[in-house]
């Protein structure tokens, strides 16, 4: 059965590369997924060190930036907690560190891997 996560994730990979990708297609759909598996656990990091720093114009672009990279491959929950941070960093109010990087330490593990899966999925087809 697939979750609510991959679905929206094919969706949005349908919408990047149509309904039946051909060969390029689905590998630079791969290298986007994999890209987003590389970087996300730094910017995520980087977050929660700019959380602890308390200023919310930083913590409000790099939410933004966040959220535009998961809002970009379908990962709808985790752009949503980007989405989260930076709204509460435009009203000037930065989030509590530890809250926030939990939960999206729990979201990006739930996400990374099915990427994982699906990047070698594109490869393999």
């Amino acid at each position: 059965m697939e979750s609510t996560r991959e679905g929206e994730i094919r969706t949005r990979l349908a919408d990047i590369g149509g309904p039946d990708p051909g060969d390029g297609e689905r590998a630079l759909m791969a290298r986007l997924l994999r890209s987003f598996v590389a970087k996300t656990p730094g910017g995520v990091e980087l977050l929660g060190e700019l959380l602890r720093g308390g200023d919310h114009r930083a913590v409000r672009d790099h939410a933004h930036s966040m959220k535009g990279s998961a809002a970009n491959i379908g990962a709808d929950q985790l752009a949503a907690i980007f989405r989260e941070v930076e709204d509460s960093a435009r009203d000037g109010v930065v989030p509590d560190p530890d809250l926030t990087i939990g939960r999206l330490a729990a979201e990006q593990a739930l996400v990374l891997g099915l990427l994982e899966d699906l990047a070698g999925e594109m490869e393999k087809a």
